[in-house]
């Protein structure tokens, strides 16, 4: 009785194993075959906006176009009023740096998703209207308070020849507690 239930353990376990190395296999395979996989190695969120700034740069050219946004000298961060002063008058190009399902569901008028989590996606996205701005001032914000998103944006896009950057260090919670007016995106 006892070699039987040997022979039936060891069958189990082998089965199992079969089964776990064919699941891990089939899911390396389909991973490969994903518009973006999914990296086997774990990078940090620098690291990861790095490699997009890497791939964009790789695939950039260099082509220039005008821009319709006026040129101002903006300081390094923004206070509310200020930020909200270059909101009205339209003098910067308004940089949304959180993940893109919460710019979906509201954000500063007129602002672009360029979530830091999916850089080089939308960067590509909205690649013309970056580029032509290139010159410009490009105001970002994320959520604000320890969210440092902003910064890595930034980062990003330094590395990518943008010179006139600010951040709106308050971010939309700032921006929200203040009731000023938002957009949603479908």
């Amino acid at each position: 009785m006892n070699s039987y239930f040997r022979s039936q353990l060891r069958g189990d376990v082998v089965g199992c194993w079969l089964i776990a190395t064919t699941a891990v296999c089939a899911g390396l395979v389909i991973n490969q075959f994903r518009d973006s996989p999914i990296p086997l190695i774990y990078k940090t969120k620098s690291e990861r906006l790095a490699d997009a700034v890497a791939n964009i740069t790789a695939a950039e050219s260099q082509q220039s176009t005008s821009s319709a946004i006026e040129t101002v000298s903006l300081p390094a961060t923004l206070s509310l009023e200020e930020f909200s002063k270059v909101v009205e008058a339209k003098q910067a190009l308004i940089l949304d740096a959180r993940p893109e399902l919460f710019h979906r569901i509201g954000h500063v008028p007129g602002a672009l998703a360029l979530p830091r989590d999916d850089f080089e996606n939308y960067y590509q996205k909205h690649r013309a209207l970056l580029e032509a701005n290139k010159n410009q001032s490009l105001v970002i914000y994320c959520s604000g308070g320890d969210c440092e998103d902003s910064a890595l944006v930034e980062a990003a896009l330094q590395k990518l020849g943008y010179t006139q950057i600010s951040i709106f260090e308050g971010g939309w919670s700032e921006w929200t507690k203040a009731g000023l007016p938002e957009e949603t995106s479908q």
